[in-house]
Formats: structure tokens, C-alpha cells, sequence
């Protein structure tokens, strides 16, 4: 051809790289000719018939070349794409994947629900301390500067690679982001304080040895070997980890860890045998095992009674994530969530081992609340609520107001008002109703204090409140549920229902209610 244009000249790579067998040929193809007319890849477009020169030509056949040969195209433009960030990345580290951009939504998420909250005299730290999190194995610094930039959170950077730590720090410079994130050369957490961290994360190498060999020879002959060998199983790194995490993770932190395919549960076991009490497998998008979450037994214990409006508002947001807190009220301690958060709620079930079947309670600041969040509460029903409440009752009410599944039923919901001072006055700084229920594992008798609560079921609290815990609490009767009255024949003419006597006796609630009448 005596004249290319970039037209021809992408229709004649792009055929190459696919005669060599490459997945994605004219992306390949656009990629490297727009590095190497210095343009994005809309700018071919615009130019399509515009000529290029002999030197442009050259310059083009010798990336094309390096990519027949499976350099991979990132490491030929020295440049990859993570979530919202452009990375400078070399063969010093690996190149960024989408499955790692779920592992940092995972650990996002962790952080948005349990946040590294400090209340009061509870935790004796810096009050507002933002949470310090490790990225082990940071490689380019994808997940630490990700984690940094998104979530505004302090992030060690650790790699036992000097030259891995120089791109990360490069990349944290060019980003903005070096006053956020600080590096380390270390092996895995080994110089890291304990209980120091609120967060560990980590993409370890988890390829079995066995099967190097066989990676696709874009990864095989250009990624760094020991970001990938994960030892005989692809277990040998997370081993390491695992403890090392359980030492430097404060009570109540979690570790966030990308694992291979098929090797989930392999790392769940070690993970409980460290320590961890709570652990959850995440899927990733092509539904595969990917992400492991494992969290230490502990949680952050604060009064409510200390909760400034800065921290209300922390509190406030980890409940909109879906968070379980923990909260006293006038009769059995209970855990709760956003009323109207469908995570929160599944979560809430998960903690308690709750049957699906079983709808949970709401509870409310005031009789006020309840008719603000219920519209169409019926007035013969509101006037024993304005009578009774707070108090230690549930009243089942007619509604049809959209919640989440279980949280009522499709035409009714339990509605409180407990007679508990800190309880009322954090329900009121919130301001949000809490889908609630006892904090007792299901089928085990309740319990009236924090103190008494099954470790199993606070490992899933983001934190827990305590008053009531003390000599001085409001507790009515303390263990006892609260009797639960179903007001709904009530609109009918018909009298109310005793469902379950508790704290007070189904007769003495009836000639209450009867009084009204």
C-alpha cells in the first residue's frame, strides 16, 4: 500500500493480531495506535482516512509487534484503567483485573457498614478517627489508592517489592493522593502493631505452582511470578496472612481477601481456625466464589448517650449501607436495622438465624413517628397507641406501606415505642424507624443487656449500644418480651388481640384498651 491511513492501517493490525489468535484484536489494535498517535481512541474515528507518516507507521508495527509477541498492551502503554483511577502500571507489578475492582466494592462496603467509629470513653481513641486500612501486596497501589480516593480512609500500602512500591508511590503522587496513602516494604503484616487495624485487603498470589504453566502467555512470560505463585495449593501466601491479620486487626476488624476459583472454602476453614468468627464468601460477576470477608469476634460499645451529632451522622449512613447495631430497649436487648433497608434486614436474620417466615418488629421515637411512617394508620388504632406508648408493647397495625420482606407482613406491621430514655433519644438523633428483634439466637430465651448477648450474634453488629447494661438501666422486665397486641379488628368494631403475652399480662393490656373504647 503506497499510503496508510489510520482506517487501513487498524483494519490490517487488528487482522493480524487476530490471525495470532488474540480475544480482542481491534480493541488491542485502537489501544496501541492511539498511544501511539498521542490521541483517545474517538479521535481514530474522527480521523479515520487521515494519512500517517512513514515514522508513525514504523513507530505503530513495533507495538504491534510487542503484542504479537504477548506483551500485554498495559504494559506497552505503561497505563491501565482501575474503577475511576488511570494507573501508571510496569512489569513490576500486575496488571489490574476487573474481578480485584469487585474486592474493593467488598471492602467499600465494609467500611461504609462497620466504620471506625470512636464514642465517647468507649474506644479511648481520637473521636472521628478516620479508619487506618492495610493493602498488602499493593502492587500499583489499585486497591489502596481506590480505597483512598473513594472512601477518604488512611491506607497502608505494603509490598515486599521495592520496585512495586515505586509505581504505587508514583501513582499516588500523579493522583493527589499521597497524603493519604503511606508505603511499606514488608513481608505480608509482619511489622505492622497489633490491633492496630481496622481493615486489611489484599489480592495475594493464589495460583498453584502446578498451573503457572498453563496461564495465558500474556501473564505467563510478563507478570511478576511472585505476585501470582501461590505455592503447591495457591494456598501458601493466605496462610501466612491470615494469622498475621487476626494479630494486626483491632477486635470487631475484618479481612477482605480475592481468592482463586474453587478456593473459597479452603480459606474459610484457616480463616476461623485464625480467629475470625464471622466469615462470608462473596461471588463475584460471573457468580464464582471470589471474595472472602472475614470478621474478629468484638464490637465497638458505646452509650447513646454520648453520640454527638457528628458521629449520629456516621452511625446514620452505616445503617443506609445495611449495618446491624445493637440496642437496649424497656424490655429484651434486641438488634436492629434500617427499617426499609432490604441488606440490612437479611443481615439482621443472618445474625439472629431468624426463619425467613417470621416477620420482625419496627421500632419508633414516638407515637408521631409511627404516623408520619405509616399514612394510613387507622384512628381507632392510633388512639391506643397516643395511650399506651412508650411502652412495653408490640402493636400489630394495618398498613400497606412498601418495606422490605419481613419487616411486617404485606397488610400489617408491630410497631414500638419502648419506655427507654438513651433508646428514644438515638432513635430520634437517627432519624429513622429500626426494624428490631431480640438479640438472642433463634429458639434461645432473650436476654436484658449487651453483656449477655451471644458473641455469634454481635460478631454481626457494626456496634452496640450499652445503656441499660448498668444498675441503672430502664429495663422494665428485664429478659421479657414485649406483649404483642394485634390492634387490627380494632377498625372493624371487633375488640384487640392478645398474640403473645410478655412484659405485662394480656389481661391487664385488654382492660386498657378497653377504657379507650
Amino acid at each position: 500500500m503506497d499510503r496508510w491511513t489510520i482506517g487501513s492501517l487498524l483494519e490490517t493490525a487488528a487482522g493480524y493480531l487476530r490471525e495470532k489468535g488474540f480475544d480482542s484484536p481491534r480493541l488491542d489494535a485502537e489501544l496501541l495506535l492511539a498511544e501511539c498517535l498521542g490521541v483517545d481512541r474517538v479521535r481514530l474515528y474522527i480521523e479515520f482516512d487521515r494519512p500517517l507518516t512513514a515514522g508513525e507507521v514504523d513507530r505503530y508495527r513495533a507495538l504491534i509487534a510487542r503484542r504479537a509477541a504477548h506483551e500485554p498492551v498495559a504494559y506497552i502503554t505503561r497505563r491501565a484503567y482501575f474503577r475511576r483511577l488511570c494507573l501508571e502500571v510496569t512489569p513490576a507489578v500486575l496488571v489490574p483485573r476487573p474481578e480485584t475492582e469487585e474486592l474493593v466494592e467488598v471492602a467499600l462496603d465494609s467500611l461504609r457498614r462497620r466504620p471506625a467509629l470512636t464514642i465517647g470513653a468507649a474506644s479511648g481513641g481520637e473521636a472521628g478517627r478516620p479508619p487506618l486500612v492495610a493493602d498488602v501486596g499493593t502492587g500499583s497501589g489499585a486497591i489502596a489508592l481506590s480505597l483512598a480516593q473513594e472512601a477518604g480512609v488512611s491506607v497502608l500500602a505494603i509490598d515486599a517489592s521495592s520496585e512495586a512500591l515505586e509505581v504505587a508511590a508514583r501513582n499516588a503522587a500523579l493522583l493527589g493522593l499521597a497524603g493519604l496513602v503511606r508505603f511499606a516494604q514488608a513481608d505480608l503484616l509482619a511489622t505492622v502493631a497489633e490491633h492496630s487495624l481496622h481493615l486489611v485487603v489484599s489480592n495475594p498470589p493464589y495460583v498453584r505452582s502446578g498451573d503457572l504453566a498453563a496461564l495465558p502467555a500474556d501473564i505467563r512470560l510478563y507478570e511478576p511470578k511472585t505476585a501470582l505463585d501461590g505455592g503447591p495449593d495457591g494456598l501458601a501466601v493466605i496462610r501466612r496472612l491470615l494469622p498475621q491479620a487476626a494479630r494486626a486487626l483491632r477486635p470487631g476488624g475484618s479481612l477482605v481477601i480475592e481468592v482463586g476459583d474453587g478456593q473459597a472454602e479452603a480459606v474459610a476453614r484457616p480463616a476461623r481456625d485464625a480467629g475470625f468468627s464471622l466469615v462470608t464468601v462473596h461471588k463475584d460477576i460471573s457468580q464464582k466464589d471470589r471474595i472472602v470477608e472475614a470478621t474478629l469476634p468484638g464490637v465497638l460499645r458505646a452509650s447513646c448517650a454520648d453520640l454527638d451529632d457528628e458521629q449520629a451522622s456516621v452511625v446514620r449512613e452505616a445503617l443506609r449501607a445495611g449495618a446491624v447495631i445493637g440496642v437496649p430497649t424497656d424490655t429484651v436487648y434486641g438488634i436492629a436495622a434500617r427499617w426499609d433497608s432490604a441488606a440490612g434486614v437479611r443481615r439482621l436474620f443472618a445474625a439472629k438465624g431468624r426463619p425467613a417466615g417470621r416477620p420482625v418488629q419496627v421500632l419508633f421515637s414516638s407515637v408521631e413517628a409511627i404516623r408520619n411512617a405509616v399514612p394510613d394508620l387507622d384512628e381507632a388504632s392510633a388512639r391506643v397507641l397516643e395511650a399506651l406508648l412508650p411502652g412495653p408493647f408490640t402493636f400489630v397495625v394495618a398498613t400497606t406501606v412498601a418495606r422490605p420482606p419481613y419487616v411486617g407482613t404485606a397488610g400489617s406491621l408491630g410497631v414500638r415505642v419502648p419506655d427507654h430514655p438513651s433508646l428514644l433519644r438515638l432513635l430520634s438523633i437517627l432519624d429513622m424507624p429500626l426494624a428490631a428483634t431480640s438479640a438472642n439466637p433463634s429458639g434461645d430465651a432473650g436476654v436484658g443487656t449487651s453483656a449477655e448477648v451471644d458473641p455469634s450474634v454481635l460478631a454481626h453488629c457494626s456496634i452496640v449500644f450499652t445503656d441499660g447494661d448498668g444498675a441503672g438501666g430502664r429495663l422494665s422486665a428485664a429478659g421479657v418480651a414485649s406483649t404483642v397486641v394485634d390492634l387490627r379488628p380494632l377498625a372493624l368494631g371487633g375488640p384487640a388481640l392478645v398474640v403473645r403475652e410478655g412484659a405485662v399480662a394480656g389481661a391487664a393490656v385488654m382492660e386498657r384498651i378497653g377504657a379507650l373504647r
